[in-house]
């Protein structure tokens, strides 16, 4: 049994450009974050000498640490987006810093104030000056276990003098003086971090505006996702025909799409995907051809559809089928 003298801290990784020769810096901290946040990152100010180093810790579902750069952007891309990552990040900034995202309203994060983002979504996060950061990142599971309403992709605000924020800002220098040598506390460590941080969430005025928001729209969005479900084959199937149908308008389904980080064009592409390869690893369809699946799942041209596959799946149609 380890003692407390012999025990080791939690994991950890540091990370600091100063230890990479100048003319690589760009690179590696690109490849770092990529591999580390999955998010690409460049210098906000290309005549600013590039600073940036990072103090990763790890425990069970939870990572936390801090950060200092020059002013950087960093973007999770809609590339990025297929990874399928759905994991939240509380992020609180020493500076001034910018959530930048399409068909939204930017979010700007003062000193003392904290931000919710989530993985699932394409965004900005823009550090407008050389500053520290401090951030954790956990799973979106664990957050909608004890956040009732809370959406699938939530981007949050959550200002100086929110509830339980400066609890969570005093815990955070608790953290940073504890090496946790132990399993049993670092289990109970990240429960009691995910515990203050959904606290903290739980009484930010955009959580609880969104919540009541979204109890009604979850019902409305999963009509929309259900009528799309039984309309695949529908190949004049469109945002103005579904709208037409749920008689609302084509902006108020945009925006139910939207609110999930993702579009409705996007997911009715990935549910015809879905289709498709549902149909081609099912028996009962071994003497079907691709091009009468492709018209059956809404796709006008099989060409269509295999290019769609393949960027989706990295496989094509029939490598799918001669692998089943």
């Amino acid at each position: 049994m380890d003692t407390e003298d012999n025990a080791a801290a939690a994991p950890s990784i540091s990370f600091s450009v100063n230890d990479i020769p100048g003319k690589n810096r760009r690179g590696a901290i690109r490849d770092y974050l990529s591999e580390m946040m999955h998010v690409e990152v460049e210098p906000a100010d290309l005549d600013i000498p590039f600073q940036y180093s990072a103090d990763l810790r790890f425990l069970p579902d939870v990572s936390f640490g801090h950060a200092f750069s020059s002013a950087v952007v960093t973007h999770r891309t809609r590339q990025l987006l297929k990874d399928a990552q759905d994991d939240l990040m509380l992020v609180m900034p020493e500076a001034r810093m910018t959530i930048l995202m399409p068909n939204r309203d930017d979010l700007v994060i003062e000193p003392g104030g904290a931000a919710l983002v989530s993985q699932a979504r394409e965004m900005r996060l823009v550090h407008h000056e050389t500053a520290a950061s401090w951030a954790v990142r956990m799973p979106h599971r664990n957050m909608a276990r004890m956040l009732v309403g809370l959406s699938a992709a939530p981007v949050l605000a959550l200002p100086q003098g929110t509830p339980m924020l400066e609890v969570l800002r005093r815990f955070r220098r608790v953290l940073d003086g504890d090496p946790l040598r132990h399993v049993a506390e670092r289990e109970l460590t990240s429960r009691q971090l995910q515990e203050i941080i959904a606290g903290t969430i739980r009484h930010s005025a955009g959580y609880v505006g969104e919540a009541e928001e979204n109890g009604l729209l979850a019902v409305r969005l999963r009509t929309v996702k259900a009528d799309i479900d039984d309309n695949l084959g529908n190949i004049h199937l469109n945002l103005e025909w579904i709208a037409a149908r749920q008689k609302v308008s084509s902006r108020y389904v945009r925006k139910l799409f939207e609110r999930e980080g993702t579009s409705f064009s996007d997911h009715l592409r990935k549910t015809r995907l879905a289709r498709v390869y549902s149909m081609l690893i099912d028996p009962r369809n071994s003497g079907r051809t691709i091009n009468s699946i492709a018209h059956e799942c809404g796709f006008p041209e099989a060409s269509s559809m295999n290019r769609a596959f393949r960027e989706e799946y990295g496989m094509t149609p029939s490598d799918v089928r001669g692998r089943n």
